[in-house]
């Protein structure tokens, strides 16, 4: 290790940047690789040559320096959501120190400025993304009207049990069961009250943007790329958040059904291709609310959510069924890598939304859902299509990242010694 490297593992700002900034970067919800990836980049640039981690939702572990004088580190952490605004904070700081803008003390009072004022947004202005998104992903999942204006009901509901939970301490494991619970029982009565609608359909839609797809994309990409300990605990986190989904689903339809009986089977009518576009681009409006983007970043997400839709289509009628998720998540995976090489920052902004919108979660919502209503052969079936799902996107994520490899560290990292 060269002289400068020394001083800055031995020193204080180095160390605290690099430690910080994977703190940050955990909280913020970069998947294990991209995290690694950039604090191995940042750390290079501030003197570290030698680094070696090891990221997963609940531990970070960090050696610095070589082997004689190695210090290691460890960092208990918790699994997060994406917040794309600390996402592009982060990229920003991590590319201006690569580009020698800032030094160590200059990225560190910039992360401290990213700590202190996370984006915050209105309540109602989140409840009621909470409601859009329900009404636009109706259409995708195959409702008509009737539906959407139910699930946008339903979902402003969800948005004022969730928005307040979340905010609190300690209810984040039961937000998703509680919001399961309310979707379920008022879909159940706005079916019951007369409106025309699927219930099954409208819960699924109302609680879409709490369905674990990503999460399960993630870990099941982690296995796939032999980040075994992170793929696990991710793919373990999507089952559960799952079965909690369930659980409430099914405490809110029995209080429905011993209430007002069982609902009454409604035919659904395949909506037109307009509807399905218009509701791609509002749930990209929703994701840009739900998930902490910045306004600017609103048409990145609704292209990404219009060309997942038109992908996964044109994939289907070219390819079959089976080859047209690979398809489309190669398509949000390939412009996904342009938009983080022209943006010199993570293509996440473009990728969550993409990837949202192809559900992989919703077939596994429904897989579990049908194995407690005692639907045992077709709960199988749809759970091993969720794997199939998410192995589909995961392979197509990994095969678009060979064009763009090592598209974050696009700046020259100066010599800090110098």
């Amino acid at each position: 290790m060269a002289a400068s490297s020394t001083r800055s593992v031995d020193g204080s700002a180095a160390i605290d940047l690099v430690m910080r900034f994977i703190r940050a970067g955990h909280h913020a919800g970069y998947p294990a690789a991209e995290l690694e990836e950039r604090v191995v980049t940042l750390a290079k640039a501030v003197g570290i040559d030698a680094i070696e981690i090891s990221v997963t939702p609940t531990l970070v572990e960090i050696s610095l320096g070589s082997l004689p004088g190695q210090r290691t580190f460890t960092l208990r952490v918790r699994p997060s959501t994406v917040d794309l605004d600390a996402v592009a904070r982060l990229d920003e700081i991590a590319q201006d120190v690569l580009e020698g803008v800032r030094d160590a003390d200059g990225a560190l009072a910039a992360l401290a400025d990213v700590e202190k004022t996370p984006l915050e947004r209105p309540w109602p202005i989140l409840v009621a993304a909470y409601g859009l998104a329900g009404a636009a992903l109706t259409p995708v999942l195959g409702g008509g009207w009737r539906e959407a204006v139910a699930a946008a009901a339903v979902g402003v509901l969800v948005g004022g049990l969730a928005v307040p939970a979340q905010r609190a301490a300690r209810t984040g494991p039961i937000v998703a069961p509680i919001a399961a619970i309310g979707a379920s029982f008022s879909a159940a009565v706005l079916a019951t009250l007369g409106l025309d609608a699927a219930p099954d359909l409208v819960t699924l839609a109302a609680l879409v943007t709490f369905l674990p797809g990503m999460t399960l994309t993630i870990g099941m990409r982690e296995l796939a790329t032999e980040h075994l300990q992170s793929g696990v605990a991710n793919t373990a986190s999507a089952l559960v958040q799952l079965l909690g989904l369930v659980f409430g689903v099914g405490v809110g339809r029995s209080i429905a059904s011993d209430w007002f009986g069982p609902a009454s089977d409604v035919v659904l009518r395949p909506p037109p291709t307009a509807a399905q576009v218009v509701g791609a681009l509002a749930a990209g409006v929703a994701f840009t609310l739900t998930l902490r983007a910045r306004y600017r970043d609103a048409v990145l997400m609704c292209s990404a959510t219009v060309l997942a839709l038109a992908a996964n289509e044109a994939g289907e009628a070219l390819f079959g069924k089976q080859a047209a998720v690979f398809v489309a998540s190669l398509a949000v995976g390939l412009v996904g890598g342009l938009v983080g090489l022209r943006l010199r920052r993570s293509p996440l902004v473009f990728l969550v939304p993409g990837v949202l919108i192809l559900v992989p979660g919703s077939a596994g919502f429904n897989s579990v859902l049908q194995l407690l209503t005692g639907q045992t052969v077709s709960g199988i079936d749809a759970g091993f299509e969720t794997f199939a799902t998410a192995m589909s996107i995961a392979y197509g994520l990994m095969v678009s990242a060979v064009a763009f490899p090592g598209q974050f560290a696009t700046g020259r990292a100066k010599d800090p010694g110098s």
